[in-house]
């Protein structure tokens, strides 16, 4: 289970004017059955995405990242609900969040039933938030490793329990690369313009295709 240390006021859910620079649906697949879709959305400074879970609770990820020059993520909210909207009633928030990331920290405002709490964790320089299955985030490292060649290995900032570990990147061909974090290896279809169209875990039989 996502263990998420969450916030209430989100600077970046303000609205934005600048246009969608990219967009597009993952649909992620265990063998034949569709684990979780993420809808995802870019601009030139922010990137969004709702990671909608096949689960028996109906859980959704709601998060709003902001874009460094860099092509790093300073600062990432998350939302996550349960069950659906319907008949005028709202999906339950079960859980909400703020990561900041500056220098080798990361600091975690949380929301939850006693009030907002903070913590610090410490973590790498440039680490990036990692979120299981979603592939819009993991496309973040790709892009960032293009921004600064010399980062074929980018930290990962795990929000569902405050770890960092490393991700390494290395070719598999002229439009593929491994993406290896810890015993996990993605082998990610990439293009031209370092957007994620696909991928693989050999080892888990998962399948992503974007739409």
């Amino acid at each position: 289970p996502l263990v998420l240390l969450m916030l209430a006021v989100l600077s970046p859910t303000r609205a934005v004017t600048q246009t969608v620079a990219d967009s597009g649906t993952y649909f992620v697949r265990h063998g034949t059955d569709t684990v979780a879709t993420e809808q995802f959305q870019r601009t030139s400074t922010r990137l969004e995405g709702t990671l909608a879970i096949r689960n028996s609770a109906r859980t959704s990820e709601r998060w709003v990242a902001v874009i460094g020059p860099d092509a790093t993520l300073p600062l990432i909210e998350i939302t996550v609900r349960e069950g659906t909207d319907s008949a005028g009633r709202k999906a339950k928030v079960t859980e909400r969040a703020r990561v900041i990331f500056k220098e080798d920290s990361a600091a975690v405002d949380a929301v939850g039933g006693s009030g907002i709490h903070t913590r610090l964790f410490g973590t790498q320089r440039g680490a990036l938030p990692y979120l299981n299955l979603s592939f819009a985030l993991l496309e973040q490292a790709i892009r960032r490793a293009r921004v600064a060649p010399e980062h074929k290995q980018i930290p990962f900032f795990n929000l569902g329990g405050g770890q960092t570990v490393t991700a390494r990147l290395s070719p598999l061909g002229s439009d593929s690369l491994l993406l290896e974090i810890g015993s996990v290896r993605y082998h990610l279809l990439v293009d031209a313009e370092g957007r994620v169209m696909g991928g693989r875990i050999p080892a888990q039989n998962v399948v992503v295709d974007r739409r």
